[in-house]
């Protein structure tokens, strides 16, 4: 077994439904109306699925997108366990991107707080406060990000996984891999890069699940792998 902070394991979100407001719609009435009422450009403002949703209609695959609302809920959760110290953050967003967050940053619990926290990210690339590192946007892929891991396992939460012990499959600088998007499955893209690795697809169940269920459950079974193999 592996002792103390050794012990790490790797959150990775993917497919986040969190994206600035594409091109295509930044013209859009409802759009053009949000950015003018926060006095922001609509090009540097966040896509939501509950201001948007008329300029949404035209998007590709618009049911996955515009729910900067379920990342909000899943980072709160797992930032808020004791146990995050253990734990290393990231999110792969819709079009690509590669967000780092330090575990020990306290993310606003207000929604529209949280918004504009991610807006300044997109736009400054990285957050920091008495110069520690709190959120930053890799030059990376999810490809690259999972070469630089090099995790000994990849496991995928998947509705269409087997039904089987998630912890008999968690090990030191695992990859926990979680949709955090509102419908559907994952890209056949995203499904190919994480098959370069060694995957493993686990279900919770026969019925689909939010993602903050997931998330939750899978930091407890989490909790209880490290409890088991920390030092006496």
């Amino acid at each position: 077994m592996n002792n103390g902070k050794n012990l790490i394991l790797n959150f990775l979100f993917l497919e986040t439904a969190l994206e600035l407001v594409p091109k295509e719609i930044r013209t859009h009435s409802s759009v053009k109306k949000d950015a003018k009422r926060r006095r922001k450009k609509p090009s540097k403002i966040i896509l939501d699925d509950s201001k948007h949703h008329t300029a949404m209609r035209i998007l590709d695959k618009k049911e996955k997108r515009g729910r900067p609302d379920i990342i909000h809920q899943c980072l709160l959760s797992l930032l808020d366990n004791p146990f995050r110290d253990y734990f290393r953050v990231y999110i792969h967003t819709f079009d690509n991107k590669i967000i780092w967050i330090n575990s020990q940053t306290r993310l606003p619990r207000n929604y529209n707080r949280f918004i504009g926290l991610m807006e300044d990210l997109f736009e400054k690339k990285v957050i920091k406060t008495d110069n520690l590192k709190l959120l930053e946007i890799l030059d990376a892929d999810l490809d690259t990000l999972l070469k630089n891991i090099d995790p000994p396992v990849v496991i995928l939460m998947r509705e269409k996984g087997k039904k089987d012990s998630l912890e008999k499959y968690l090990e030191a600088n695992a990859v926990i891999a979680i949709g955090a998007f509102p419908h559907g499955d994952f890209e056949d893209k995203t499904l190919n890069i994480l098959g370069r690795y060694n995957l493993v697809e686990i279900s919770f169940g026969e019925k689909p699940c939010t993602s903050l269920y997931i998330t939750n459950k899978v930091a407890i079974i989490c909790e209880n792998f490290i409890t088991k193999s920390k030092p006496l």
